[in-house]
């Protein structure tokens, strides 16, 4: 069974450069264009893995951090931030944070820490 990943990121062609490397490795694919929507669809997609933009309209990574908290079953899914920014530490307070690549994305580094990181 494919493993299930959900990516959040309000730029559609980063959105598009992830999708297609993950794709690649055999991944399913989901996408959402800001906090809102991708916390929408958390609990049907049920995700092994989120990639997560910080910078965001509607709702930033930090605020849907604390919000999937809410959910039991997936409070505990790993999370990668995908950030233009330098310092990215306060988001690792939250629980689930994993790791982080900063935009641009490369595939290769993409790739290697989604296989890190998926259950």
């Amino acid at each position: 069974m494919k493993k299930k990943i959900l990516v959040i990121d309000d730029d559609r062609i980063n959105t598009k450069i992830v999708k297609l490397n993950l794709a690649k490795e055999g991944y399913h694919i989901e996408t959402a264009y800001d906090g809102d929507e991708g916390l929408a669809m958390v609990p049907t997609v049920d995700p092994d893995l989120i990639i997560l933009d910080v910078n965001m309209p509607n709702m930033n990574g930090y605020t849907f951090m604390l919000e999937i908290q809410k959910f039991d079953a997936q409070k505990n899914t790993p999370v990668i931030v995908l950030t233009a920014q330098a310092d990215v530490r306060p988001i690792f307070n939250f629980n689930g944070v994993k790791d982080y690549l900063v935009k641009p994305v490369s595939g290769p580094d993409l790739v290697e820490k989604v296989k890190k990181h998926v259950r």
